[in-house]
């Protein structure tokens, strides 16, 4: 059987409030209007341990952290240093000059007075890097080399140059209480991208793992005609069920066509957003999509003892199977753009005879058809012939970076679709300026829009290639 996916988007994601984020400039006064992620007036789901404010701040952070690709442990670093330095709280005083949530001085390049007050500001300030309003100078998080191998006082103190080096350490084990709060309860309504779905306080979220417990709220908040699951209990054959890794999703009138279409709405739908829900496979309908044989689509499936009957055929639910750990778009969505073993053959401005100035990516070389993936998600804001390019496919995220999958053989996303980190954009050519089968990838960052060195880029994210 073959179905059409649905295409995975951030509009496909249900949070308890969503809210705009207004993005303040790096210079002066002046603000951006960027899409989803939080206006900080904005109510907001307290985060267990924090008040109404302290939520607001710890999500306004962890969205900002998350636009600029910033892994989880850099996230709970963040919330760490800005509990230490101001209790999460947006404070207009503090030593000398210092003011705002990470108690940043003017004085010291931080930004000004007003800048460092508003948090969306002091947070991108706190992270700096490529995408960072002071160009490394002082260095915010990302700027540091080494930041992610440090231990967390350490890599906090590096950024703050704080008069008490080791205060932020008491705050490391909360820290990550609050992140895992914010990315997987809906604490965090401030957060874009991903998978972020509020509790539906259904018992059978009892003792699922990370990414079944994600299966679960994210299917109930997408499809809220789907009020019975079932997760933990034996089964009468080797299941997932018993580990926490499995979620059954019961379909309401199954039997009808309208049910039946609304299963497959379902199956679709998780088969779209795979990676960020961490799933190994799918059952409906008396078929199954699994990850190690997407290719094949959705094959026909028999249950291990024979039954036929609608439970053990999966026609009344959809059944989804999950690795257990969080899935790859908790921390931020970068994932490598390519499936499978590549090889790097050429990278960041090389100089020769294939390039009429310099290398403006890195090529990762792969047998034809290979899939090539999004690396984070966005939208995709270009999908056709561009030239030397050959087929390109470009994807616009969240903070208006922008990357480029190049010489394609086959492109499978439209212009204009959304996308998820890990999600199949094209297959792996040598159409173009090209001497083989390859992926040429660039990534873009805003405000320049210039190439940069990719390689830098992913590593800072937690993906190196």
């Amino acid at each position: 059987m073959s179905r059409t996916p649905v295409v995975a988007g951030f509009a496909l994601i249900s949070l308890a409030a969503p809210i705009v984020l207004v993005m303040t400039a790096a210079t002066g006064g002046a603000t951006v209007d960027e899409p989803d992620v939080c206006d900080p007036a904005a109510p907001v789901a307290a985060v267990a341990g924090l008040d109404a404010e302290q939520s607001r701040h710890a999500g306004i952070i962890t969205a900002v952290g998350r636009q600029a690709g910033v892994p989880a442990y850099g996230l709970q670093i963040a919330l760490a240093t800005a509990m230490q330095e101001s209790s999460l709280r947006n404070i207009p005083y503090g030593d000398r000059d210092s003011l705002g949530l990470f108690q940043q001085r003017p004085s010291a390049g931080w930004g000004s007075a007003e800048q460092v007050m508003d948090p969306v500001y002091a947070a991108q300030a706190f992270f700096g890097g490529p995408t960072g309003p002071n160009s490394g100078e002082p260095p915010g998080l990302l700027d540091i080399d080494g930041w992610a191998d440090m231990p967390l006082t350490m890599a906090a103190q590096a950024v703050q140059r704080s008069a008490l080096p080791h205060a932020y350490a008491r705050w490391e084990t909360v820290a990550a209480a609050w992140l895992t709060d914010l990315l997987t309860t809906g604490g965090g309504p401030c957060l874009p991208g991903g998978l972020a779905c509020p509790p539906t306080g259904h018992p059978a979220e009892q003792g699922l793992t990370a990414d079944a417990l994600r299966v679960l709220r994210c299917i109930a908040a997408t499809f809220p005609q789907i009020t019975t699951f079932h997760g933990v209990g034996d089964r009468p054959n080797d299941s997932d069920h018993p580990s926490g890794r499995a979620v059954d999703a019961m379909i309401p009138d199954w039997v009808l066509p309208a049910g039946n279409e609304l299963g497959w709405q379902i199956a679709d739908w998780v088969v779209a957003n795979h990676v960020c829900l961490g799933v190994t496979y799918i059952v409906w309908d008396a078929s199954i999509w699994s990850v190690e044989r997407a290719a094949e689509g959705w094959r026909p499936y028999s249950h291990p003892n024979g039954w036929t009957d609608a439970n053990s055929a999966h026609r009344n639910h959809v059944h989804v199977s999950v690795h257990g750990n969080p899935g790859a778009c908790v921390d931020g969505a970068w994932v490598v753009p390519i499936a499978g073993d590549y090889v790097i053959t050429a990278r960041f401005d090389q100089a020769g005879p294939h390039w009429t100035s310099r290398h403006t990516g890195v090529d990762l070389a792969a047998p034809l058809g290979r899939p090539v993936l999004a690396a984070a998600g966005g939208q995709v804001t270009f999908a056709g012939w561009d030239g030397p390019y050959g087929l390109k496919v470009e994807i616009t995220h969240l903070d208006g970076t922008k990357t480029w999958y190049a010489h394609l053989s086959t492109i499978t996303v439209d212009d204009g679709a959304f996308v998820a980190a890990g999600e199949t954009v094209g297959l792996v050519g040598s159409t173009g300026n090209s001497t083989g089968p390859h992926l040429h990838f660039e990534v873009r960052p805003t405000p320049s829009g210039q190439p940069i060195d990719p390689e830098p880029w992913m590593a800072a994210r937690g993906t190196p290639l």
